[in-house]
């Protein structure tokens, strides 16, 4: 196993830190803070940004304008992403990931050429709306309906929780085409544009954390679209969800990482500068102890990330459940390592003045988003049994 980064993987980890902390990282403290209408700007040009050093374009293939990079790649740049900036990463990622990867992996030639090219660029942005008010981890039991109208379908539903949901152009919607066949064969995919009658979308939420990246309902009544507008198969369309979500899984990760590293290197540098009855508080077990669990956890999220990584690019069947742990163990490990952080800064931690406290806020999200902390030990539990059950 080798675990030394390619020369063209040093170059863009590299490349990213630099740009990401002059051009992303002086303006998370000011998407954290501003209103919902200010919110939506910046992000937009915080996606711009990440567009143009070609963040966007990594798992998208060249003949859109991408550049098609393996998934450890993608993980090392988007840990320097999310580092700066969660909220950019999380807005991004919804863009160029969770509505992009289902178009490049099942959508016509025709849909790819119609939006993947803008996703890349920036000047589209996509979003995955799959969760519902009543069906969050149960995601089965969405409600959202499309009907078959001679040549078109009706959408009618509420999807809840959508990242993007007030700045996109573009939604990926499910919704069941056939209740009886149930969410295997009965949910389908489709594309809908924001200016399509019968899509509205509601006010951003007001959120503990990631309050850069705008999130809300987003409600479809009697909304009609194509036969175009379906991306691959009638009925196929929780399959697609969940595999996308495994792309998900792998990037809310990352994200988690890019915080954690971020709260580490805070932290450390605060203890090295901070005096206490004559010395920096470095020195004292009590914080020394603090630093070296949280560079451990660190470093077990990241080589877990680029493991399941590695997996899903290989096509491996354990990648699902690879992506799961890393998801799992990061999320848990950004909220104590932001907690620890906190701690080390002590009251000045609890003050809207220092980036741990926003951190702190953010991490508690990733134990949730892209699948809760128990639904990944149900899926994990599950592999175990399954493969020690003969």
């Amino acid at each position: 196993m080798n675990y030394s980064f390619t020369e063209e993987q040093l170059a863009i980890k590299q490349n990213f830190a630099n740009f990401c902390q002059k051009e992303i990282a002086p303006r998370a403290p000011i998407l954290d803070r501003a209103s919902e209408e200010e919110v939506r700007k910046l992000i937009k040009e915080n996606i711009k940004l990440l567009a143009s050093i070609g963040f966007l374009g990594m798992a998208h293939e060249e003949e859109y304008g991408g550049t098609n990079l393996d998934l450890i790649t993608q993980s090392i740049a988007g840990e320097e992403v999310a580092k700066a900036c969660a909220s950019s990463f999380l807005s991004a990622g919804a863009s160029y990931g969770l509505f992009g990867f289902p178009v490049r992996l099942f959508g016509t030639k025709e849909q790819k050429e119609k939006y993947l090219p803008g996703i890349i660029s920036g000047d589209i942005i996509g979003a995955f709306c799959l969760t519902e008010p009543e069906a969050g981890s149960d995601a089965a039991a969405i409600k959202t309906t499309a009907v078959k109208d001679g040549a078109s379908w009706i959408i009618n539903g509420t999807k809840t929780f959508i990242t993007n949901g007030p700045i996109a152009d573009v939604y990926l919607v499910m919704a069941y085409t056939d209740k009886s066949a149930g969410p295997a064969a009965g949910v389908t995919a489709f594309l809908v544009e924001r200016n399509n009658p019968g899509v509205k979308v509601g006010k951003s939420f007001d959120k503990c954390g990631f309050r850069g990246s705008p999130t809300s309902e987003v409600f479809f009544d009697d909304c009609k679209v194509t036969q175009n507008a379906v991306l691959g198969e009638v009925g196929k369309g929780f399959i697609q969800a969940m595999q996308t979500l495994e792309f998900g899984r792998i990037g809310m990760a990352t994200v988690a990482l890019g915080i954690a590293q971020a709260c580490l290197e805070e932290a450390n540098k605060y203890a090295k500068e901070r005096k206490a009855f004559g010395k920096p508080i470095n020195r004292f077990q009590e914080v020394s102890f603090k630093l070296a669990d949280m560079m451990i956890m660190t470093d077990i999220s990241r080589l877990l990330i680029y493991r399941a990584a590695y997996a899903k690019q290989i096509g491996d069947p354990e990648a699902s459940v690879y992506a799961s742990c890393a998801k799992l163990f990061a999320s848990e490990s950004a909220t104590q390592i932001a907690s620890m952080a906190v701690q080390i800064f002590g009251g000045y931690g609890y003050m809207k003045d220092y980036t741990v406290e926003r951190l702190y806020r953010d991490a508690k999200l990733c134990e949730i988003g892209e699948g809760t902390s128990e639904i990944q030990r149900i899926l994990i539990a599950k592999s175990i049994l399954a493969k020690y059950a003969k």
